[in-house]
């Protein structure tokens, strides 16, 4: 992509498809897209209406280095500092998990879990970005969430996203080892993302993750059932009678993940939630009474 040439808005993402294209980007016109909206600050159906926009020098210099870094398989949501997760916009940076569309189906079954009570408490372990975290108090105007995860550098983006929505007043992160930051308290629900790949699966992820998401968020252990056997030995001490544990889990351990809580009695109902490709992919279980 030359510089030295004037450039309007369609020729250069036409150019960009292209390149993406011949080296394997997936959804090349999508991404380009999307970087260029980024770029300009402007929507991306936006840029429908201003193909013929020249660009400035500074725009195209500032589009190549988006392009360099998408090409050499940085994650969007990485170059351009943001993800979409429901009705948040939340900043990201490689010392989080970018949240994915799945997670949301675990917060519909929270706020659904939520809908009658009063001012209700939830812990969310392993909160990342804050995704889950932040979407339960913008929905629910009531909930106080407690954000717990290990990494010191995952908590200050979500204390930066809770600022940036104003919601600081009804969270609160701590760092620290699963429930070992909440010693003696019980929550109304309790939600996890944990990490769930098999380590030996690490390296065959596609580059996008292998190479640049947080390897702290992503390995499970030898069998990517780590986190959830800590989880289920512990979380009912944590919950308030009838509360819930809400765990979103991976192709084909929602299983094992419902054989763990029912081993540990402590439990009236344990099911499973599918997503939009009908894969099992929430846990819920309700604590007994």
């Amino acid at each position: 992509m030359s510089t030295s040439r004037s450039w309007k808005l369609l020729e250069i993402l036409e150019e960009t498809s292209r390149f993406f294209t011949d080296r394997e980007i997936p959804e090349a016109r999508l991404q380009a897209e999307l970087l260029l909206a980024d770029l300009l600050g402007l929507k991306r159906l936006d840029l429908y209406l201003q193909f013929d926009r020249p660009l400035h020098a500074e725009e195209v210099d500032r589009y190549r280095s988006y392009v360099r870094q998408r090409v050499k398989r940085v994650p969007l949501q990485y170059i351009v500092g943001t993800a979409a997760f429901r009705y948040l916009e939340l900043s990201v940076t490689s010392d989080v998990l970018i949240p994915r569309p799945e997670t949301e189906i675990l917060v519909d079954i929270a706020l659904e879990k939520l809908a009658d009570l009063s001012a209700p408490h939830c812990l969310d372990l392993c909160c990342g970005s804050g995704a889950i975290a932040l979407s339960l108090v913008h929905e629910h105007a009531e909930a106080f969430v407690t954000g717990s995860d290990l990494s010191q550098s995952a908590i200050a983006v979500s204390a930066a996203n809770a600022q940036k929505w104003a919601l600081e007043e009804r969270v609160e992160w701590l760092c620290g080892d699963l429930f070992t930051t909440v010693a003696d308290r019980q929550f109304h629900l309790i939600s996890s993302n944990p990490p769930y790949i098999c380590q030996a699966d690490i390296a065959t992820l596609e580059p996008e993750v292998r190479d640049y998401e947080p390897h702290l968020a992503l390995d499970g252990g030898e069998d990517g059932l780590a986190f959830y056997r800590q989880i289920c030995n512990s979380a009912a001490d944590f919950l308030f009678p009838n509360g819930h544990l809400l765990l979103e889990v991976g192709d084909g351990q929602a299983d094992q993940v419902c054989a763990l809580l029912q081993q540990t009695g402590a439990y009236r109902s344990v099911d499973v939630s599918v997503d939009l490709n009908d894969i099992p992919r929430v846990v819920i279980a309700e604590k007994n009474s």
